[in-house]
């Protein structure tokens, strides 16, 4: 099968996507329809929508038809980096949510989500584990509220894939990220949640979230044992 014939539909995809054309829980168009549409055979789009299901960007519903996942936003730093494995391979994370509350934001968070100082926010804070005993990140996010308006009632569920329910419930599709990596070191706070000592390297990802219609919507710094830690990627097609 020619490699470029079905990255031509990889690269559709990709970019209806990233335009916000397609966003999370959106249907894709059949296999059928986009080898009409992209002048390619259907058993080519269907080798391109295999590609992109394990990549975890789209999920095929069985009679239904194949969507758009949620899985690229929520875990965009494990695209390349990833926890609990020296081998690289990806590991599910498990997160919980022991802090969620209403409240004005700081004039760092303010500069961050380019509010006024004072202004109503949304602070979530959870804890991510692979094994439910010990956390091995922290992520702190920070929302515009009237965005998320209802998020920090107890009542609702947060699942481990946050921007699922930023989209059904609040009907709000993130379609774009701005991520910055970097290292540090852990203080006291940071130190006794992770189960690590005071000073202990961390690897620190800043994230900016941008939601379709609505622009930057939220903040986030997730921090994460360095111990756990691995970096991989590819470069060119292995395939």
């Amino acid at each position: 099968m020619n490699k470029k014939l079905y990255q031509k539909v990889i690269d559709y995809i990709n970019e209806e996507i990233t335009s916000g054309n397609l966003t999370i829980g959106d249907l894709i168009p059949s296999e059928t329809q986009l080898s009409k549409l992209l002048g390619v055979s259907v058993g080519t789009v269907r080798k391109a929508i295999d590609k992109l299901e394990n990549s975890n960007l789209l999920y095929r519903h069985h009679g239904k038809g194949t969507y758009v996942s949620d899985y690229g936003f929520d875990n965009s730093m494990f695209n390349f980096f990833s926890y609990g494995s020296e081998t690289g391979s990806s590991i599910r994370i498990y997160k919980t949510t022991p802090i969620r509350k209403k409240t004005t934001a700081t004039s760092e968070v303010a500069f961050q989500l380019e509010i006024e100082r004072g202004a109503d926010i949304i602070y979530l804070e959870r804890r991510g584990y692979i094994d439910k005993k010990n956390p091995i990140i922290i992520e702190k996010s920070w929302w515009i509220a009237e965005v998320v308006e209802g998020l920090q009632k107890p009542n609702i569920h947060i699942p481990d894939l946050l921007y699922a329910l930023i989209s059904k419930k609040f009907k709000t599709q993130i379609t774009a990220s701005k991520e910055v990596l970097t290292a540090g070191i852990a203080d006291s706070k940071t130190a006794k949640i992770l189960h690590i000592n005071k000073g202990d390297p961390v690897v620190i990802l800043n994230r900016h979230s941008y939601a379709k219609h609505k622009g930057l919507v939220e903040f986030r710094i997730t921090t994460g044992r360095a111990d756990m830690f691995s970096y991989r990627t590819t470069i060119g097609n292995p395939n």
